[in-house]
């Protein structure tokens, strides 16, 4: 990621994408490890969970997203809004931190309250510790989110990715403590937690998750000097009147990313095992499709602080162009990185655990997930122009019709065709996106992106994949043929994307 944004600093010249640069290496550490973490966790959850316990796990997360963004209400965002502002810097962080902590605990009382309600709904009533852990783990990480975005605001970039990897680092070791080395101890004839098995020792995961994010929130501690500012209620009106938006974004936004694992366990004909064990499935093979977002989350941590502060730069569309291009590049290779070793990919995970194969059930979902993630990092290059131009209510208008398309498509495909409904929900829902931001962009905030080139780098990657899955379906292709072919087609793909690159820089010495 560095090597690319410094490519980028070469063509366009400006010293704020060397900058860049330099922050997006910090951030991309502890972004990539994240997800990179996420994806690899699936070896250690096809071996000591089954599908049902996966499903479990990924419905209790597909409501993380939702909560997340309802308590934060779009204040991270103000936060950096209006602490580039001289008038309302001093007391920016103080007053969206106590807004933010407001929301979270009257949602904590509730929830106490309502804890009964609320494991029936997620049809766990029998585990009701679940919901006790899962409230904990979202209290204490949405307490984090104002000082983590401090941290990126004042340019701590290295201490922002060293908390962020600690805490990644610290829910490995506690899953690796209670899966791996607690079952070798037995204290007594019943050692600990010996009436879980593969269906119920996702309670595992949670304990680890909230054990990592009440040390994290310690190390932020020192973020809370600015407290003493106080609370700015003509401040936070103005915050909330910018924010709002936002959170309509956001949770547009999940219910876009996560609805589609919310609705199945309740929307899929079966009984409540064999539900879970779809969601399972379905969960495990989405995993693959979030490397797709990997660089766009690297880079949109470092960018989205300086693109605020340099918003009235005259050069600023020419980043944003460029930007688009490199996602564009990035994801190609993504994409044909996995799609196209799939069959290797399985082989690793079969190698193993022989389970692995009741989670490959799914895999035809992954191409599927991973062009929807590509639309959707397209989006996410498209939407800067109207934050940084105050026109957050356009953003909320296109996320709402994604919303709705997600509901409606979900609601509609589920009940007959199972998860591949929810991917093909998906995919059509960020391609909509994409296609409305893109309008709406040309009218208010045109910016001229190389549409040529992107549309050259998108075509040959899933050309690329649509290829190899049919020819190696008639020629019966074996795994080391179907490997060598996948790796001849990636350095096509790269060799393409070199020359097309360098007669750009050519064009632009000339210039």
């Amino acid at each position: 990621m560095k090597f690319l944004c410094l490519y980028l600093s070469k063509i366009i010249k400006l010293s704020l994408v060397k900058k860049l640069a330099s922050d997006t290496a910090s951030y991309g550490l502890s972004s990539i490890l994240a997800r990179l973490v996420n994806f690899l966790f699936g070896f250690l959850i096809i071996k000591y969970i089954s599908p049902e316990g996966y499903g479990v796990y990924g419905k209790f997360y597909a409501y993380a997203g939702f909560i997340l963004v309802l308590l934060t209400h779009g204040m991270e965002t103000a936060f950096f809004r209006f602490y580039n502002s001289t008038e309302h810097k001093e007391k920016s962080f103080s007053t969206a931190f106590f807004s933010v902590f407001g929301f979270t605990a009257l949602f904590f009382v509730i929830c106490l309250f309502a804890k009964d309600e609320i494991a029936k709904w997620v049809e766990e009533p029998d585990h009701i510790i679940y919901v006790y852990l899962f409230l904990g783990i979202m209290v204490f990480d949405v307490i984090a989110a104002l000082p983590f975005a401090k941290l990126r605001a004042d340019s701590k970039a290295k201490k922002f990715a060293i908390l962020k990897v600690m805490n990644i680092l610290l829910y490995i070791i506690f899953n690796l403590f209670f899966f791996i080395i607690l079952p070798y101890f037995s204290f007594s004839k019943n050692p600990p937690f010996a009436d879980l098995d593969r269906n119920t020792n996702v309670i595992f995961i949670f304990i680890s998750n909230f054990i990592a994010s009440i040390i994290t929130l310690f190390f932020l501690l020192d973020q809370f000097k600015d407290f003493k500012k106080g609370f700015d209620f003509s401040l936070h009106k103005k915050m909330l009147k910018y924010a709002l938006p936002i959170m309509l974004v956001g949770f547009a936004g999940m219910i876009n990313e996560m609805l589609d694992r919310a609705l199945m366990s309740k929307l899929l004909p079966f009984s409540k095992i064999e539900n879970n064990i779809q969601l399972g499935i379905y969960s495990f093979n989405y995993k693959f499709s979030m490397l797709m977002t990997l660089f766009l989350q690297a880079f949109r941590y470092a960018a989205e602080p300086l693109f605020f502060a340099n918003s009235t730069n005259k050069d600023n569309k020419i980043i944003y162009a460029d930007t688009m291009r490199i996602f564009i590049i990035s994801a190609g290779f993504i994409f044909m990185a996995i799609t196209l070793n799939i069959p290797l990919i399985q082989k690793i995970f079969m190698w193993y655990s022989p389970d692995a194969n009741i989670y490959f059930e799914g895999a035809k979902v992954i191409p599927i997930l991973l062009v929807a993630n590509l639309f959707l990092g397209i989006y996410f290059n498209i939407s800067t122009w109207y934050k940084i131009t105050d026109k957050t209510h356009i953003g909320a208008i296109i996320s709402i019709i994604g919303a709705i398309i997600t509901l409606v498509l979900n609601i509609l495909w589920i009940p007959t065709l199972g998860y591949m409904g929810s991917a093909w929900a998906t995919l059509i829902c960020y391609g909509v996106m994409v296609a409305l931001g893109y309008m709406a962009e040309m009218k208010y905030f045109p910016i001229h992106y190389d549409l040529k080139r992107i549309s050259l780098y998108v075509f040959i990657s899933i050309l690329s994949f649509v290829f190899l899955d049919r020819i190696s379906q008639i020629w019966s292709f074996s795994f080391f043929i179907h490997t060598l072919s996948a790796f001849i087609l990636i350095m096509i793909y790269v060799f393409v994307v070199y020359l097309s690159e360098k007669k750009l820089r050519q064009n632009t010495k000339k210039e």
